[in-house]
């Protein structure tokens, strides 16, 4: 997935490197149901190891906003927890592949389920930060011109598709050509009529969204 890295010296992996590492480490025990002991020592790591936490650190530095811990757990949920994914698991493309299939199945989860709730909690957090940073009000955010942020916040796996039914922006949604949507999401019409039949089945979440974006409208009225 990467290109190849020349070992100069063990001692020279970063503490984003070692994170790394223990980030898979935490994931590999987790399926197991098996108690973790971080590692601190790095300096007799083998050298096929010490090469891929180098690939994983420049795949990680690319790809920012790809959280380290859903990444491990990834090929869990997609694959199966009875089975063994080791380091170089990691720097293939089948890694890829079963993190966007995870990030999928979280997004189409069960609407009333606590995983799905605390989601989406993260999500209006994240539209309430970037309105901040970006002295924006709730409308505006909902109403960009070009892409709109809520899209590339979808592509990121900042927010999902439950929040893209409370923000109530369907008609930007139909400006966009489906070759686009499909090129942020795959599928992007299955997935987002299908969580919009869950989302306003829901008991809980959908009004968990709309008093969350209530309180966030009026906390951004300050850049009106």
């Amino acid at each position: 997935m990467l290109p190849n890295t020349s070992i100069l010296s063990k001692n020279e992996l970063t503490v984003d490197e070692q994170f790394i590492y223990n980030a898979y480490l935490i994931a590999s025990r987790r399926a197991k149901n098996q108690p973790v002991r971080l590692r601190k020592d790095f300096s007799n790591i083998k050298d096929e190891v010490y090469i891929q936490l180098k690939k994983l650190g420049s795949f990680f530095d690319t790809n920012k906003n790809i959280p380290l811990h859903e990444f491990f757990w990834a090929p869990y949920e997609a694959y199966s927890k009875d089975e063994f994914f080791d380091l170089g698991f990691y720097t293939t493309r089948k890694a890829i592949v079963a993190y966007t299939r995870y990030m999928h199945k979280r997004e189409t989860q069960d609407a009333d389920s606590d995983n799905c709730i605390n989601d989406c909690k993260l999500g209006l957090k994240t539209i309430y930060n970037h309105c901040i940073a970006h002295k924006s009000t709730l409308q505006r955010y909902k109403l960009d011109t070009g892409i709109p942020a809520f899209l590339l916040h979808l592509k990121e796996h900042k927010i999902n598709f439950y929040i893209l039914h409370g923000l109530e922006v369907d008609r930007a949604i139909k400006n966009i050509e489906q070759e686009l949507l499909d090129f942020y999401c795959k599928d992007f019409y299955t997935m987002y009529n299908n969580t919009r039949v869950k989302f306003m089945a829901s008991k809980h979440l959908k009004e968990v969204i709309r008093k969350g974006l209530k309180i966030v409208e009026e906390k951004l009225l300050i850049f009106q």
